[in-house]
């Protein structure tokens, strides 16, 4: 039997009205919501960023989801999240904040529910049987403990797993450094492990707005003004792959844990109410795509195991480097990742060596330590070999960060 997924167009009604037609039409809650649920309900706020740049869950979809849960009278209601890995090691740079700079936390306010950091919750080790890569799993206590997740993942491409929706969305319950080891191991079919312990219940997608390519505001966000809402995970990611314009035989996590389901991500299998994906459907551009385009000058040398650890921060360090250094840094640089063969590296100049997989290769370059190294250390020995103050980049764009964080404040403030 098809799996039903709704996509409707926001329109003169309001956002709100819009996630209640396409809850409606998906089926509802109400089979899935009693008085005895507890329910928890998991935007994706990856960093500290302002509803509507397209890059987190705006938070007028997540209180529109959290009121309707709230009319059907359950137990308790949590709205959490855990911010992505790294974000909450420097206390100017947590969940919290998040929560504050999306506006998520008025929200909560209103409403009366409660908000909670993942990443700071106690947790769960779960055992897996059969697993992909994972055989253990740290999950917060309060996803694990909840009966009904509802996931709120907003539109976007992602640079390794090509797209994250609600499936890679649940990362955010496994509390701080956890998230690091889905990186190390293979991201796709760790979010498949994931899933495999803990998945969503429910799927409202917030595709107001979405990010594509780098993920750098405003250029890379595109604007669809569209809910889309579905009890089945598979088929609402498979349905949200398509309409981004992708196949979704590409999304490799979607693929695998369909595959552990006994079913299969291909949108042959969905039945598609409301608008249709065909006439909605964009034509995105990958993190990859866009990356040629933007760094010309920069050659990447990909070796077995590289991590989107690794790639992640490459790809920060590169855009403070541009924003606030020099155009000379990133011109004829290449970068090496992950295990590659020496036979497979030609001696240049300009050569950087990135993390803990690529140090049997560190003496081609500037070697950096870590898994993955830090995006400073990344920067400084990116500039370094060019002879470029790596120091004043990473000043620069930690006030340039200050300043924007104290702008967003001021205006959710006023």
């Amino acid at each position: 039997m098809k799996k039903l997924v709704s996509i409707v167009r926001v329109d003169e009604s309001g956002i709100e009205a819009a996630v209640r037609k396409a809850i409606d039409l998906a089926g509802g809650l109400k089979e899935i919501i009693t008085a005895d649920s507890r329910v928890l309900v998991k935007p994706n706020l990856c960093w500290p960023g302002p509803s509507g740049t397209g890059s987190i869950t705006d938070y007028r979809v997540t209180e529109a989801v959290t009121k309707i849960v709230l009319e059907l009278g359950p137990k308790s209601v949590i709205i959490g999240e855990g911010s992505s890995a790294g974000w909450d090691f420097d206390s100017s740079h947590s969940t919290e904040e998040a929560f504050r700079v999306s506006g998520t936390a008025d929200v909560a306010r209103r409403l009366g529910v409660e908000l909670r950091n993942l990443n700071r919750d106690t947790f769960e080790e779960v055992t897996l049987s059969e697993p992909y890569v994972m055989k253990k799993v740290r999950i917060a206590r309060t996803a694990f403990e909840s009966d009904v997740i509802i996931s709120v993942p907003v539109l976007k491409t992602h640079l390794r797993t090509l797209v994250t929706l609600s499936l890679k969305n649940m990362k955010g319950v496994m509390p701080g450094a956890e998230k690091r080891k889905t990186h190390r191991l293979g991201l796709d079919k760790a979010i498949a492990d994931l899933n495999s312990v803990v998945k969503p219940s429910y799927v409202v997608v917030d595709a107001l707005a979405g990010m594509q390519g780098l993920w750098e505001y405003p250029q890379d966000r595109f604007e669809l003004g569209l809910i889309m809402a579905g009890a089945d995970p598979i088929a609402v990611d498979t349905a949200g792959t398509c309409l981004m314009g992708f196949d979704a035989t590409q999304v490799m996590h979607l693929q695998y844990f369909a595959a552990r389901q006994g079913t299969k991500a291909d949108l042959s299998q969905v039945a598609v109410v409301g608008e249709s994906v065909e006439a909605n459907k964009q034509s995105l551009r990958s993190g990859f795509d866009v990356f040629k385009g933007r760094y010309p000058g920069v050659y990447i040398v990909e070796g077995e195991s590289v991590c989107t650890g690794c790639i992640g921060e490459l790809l920060g360090a590169l855009q403070a480097v541009k924003k606030f250094g020099h155009d000379h840094v990133l011109t004829d640089l290449t970068v090496i990742l992950g295990t590659p063969s020496p036979n497979e590296i030609a001696a240049r100049a300009k050569t950087v060596v990135l993390g803990k997989c690529a140090k049997n290769v560190a003496r081609f370059g500037t070697y950096v330590k870590g898994c993955p190294p830090m995006s400073d250390d990344m920067i400084r020995a990116i500039c370094g070999v060019s002879s470029f103050d790596g120091d004043s980049v990473v000043a620069s764009r930690n006030q340039d960060r200050q300043r924007r964080w104290q702008e967003t404040r001021f205006l959710l403030k006023h």
